[in-house]
């Protein structure tokens, strides 16, 4: 009975010096995201989101000016859907400890195009097309605000072009 208890005690000071010496090296490559390593987890999220946009609002701008505001309401309502997931998916991922605030005044700036672009969507729905278009400007301005709290990174996908949708 005693061998049993010192084995079992020895094997469960091993587990937790294990369990141990593994969330350290676990922190530490956690806390040691740089801002590239951070580019190229977000790039492929931010090029399946642009892919994602262009699809849905291929096309939308002549629909708008031909007056034709159901079905670029439903484009709209489509891409803020997409763009909606994009930004959920880039909160998850780990950020630089240098960049946190920049990213997370770039991350509202997303969240902010999202609601834009749904309100876009409801004008056009409701037919008002002028009050589409005066979100379209602040969404345009917002994109190159976004753009520019983020220029340092050299993104390529997560730059939004705003000329998609004004």
């Amino acid at each position: 009975m005693q061998i049993n208890r010192r084995v079992f005690k020895t094997s469960a000071a091993l587990f937790a010096a294990a369990l141990a010496a593994a969330l350290i090296v676990a922190a530490a490559f956690a806390a040691e995201q740089t801002r590239e390593s951070y580019v190229a987890q977000a790039e492929p999220i931010c090029k399946q989101s642009t892919q994602s946009l262009e699809k849905s609002l291929k096309n939308v701008k002549q629909e708008i000016k031909q007056s034709k505001l159901k079905p670029a309401a439903i484009q709209f309502a489509a891409a803020a859907k997409a763009f909606e997931k994009g930004v959920k998916e880039l909160k998850a991922v780990p950020q630089p400890s240098a960049d946190t605030a920049k990213l997370g005044q770039w991350l509202k700036q997303l969240e902010a195009g999202t609601e834009l672009l749904k309100k876009i969507g409801k004008a056009l729905k409701a037919g008002q097309k002028g009050q589409a278009q005066n979100y379209i400007v602040r969404l345009s301005h917002n994109s190159r605000v976004a753009n520019n709290l983020v220029l340092g990174f050299e993104f390529h996908y997560c730059l939004i072009d705003s000329s998609k949708f004004s």
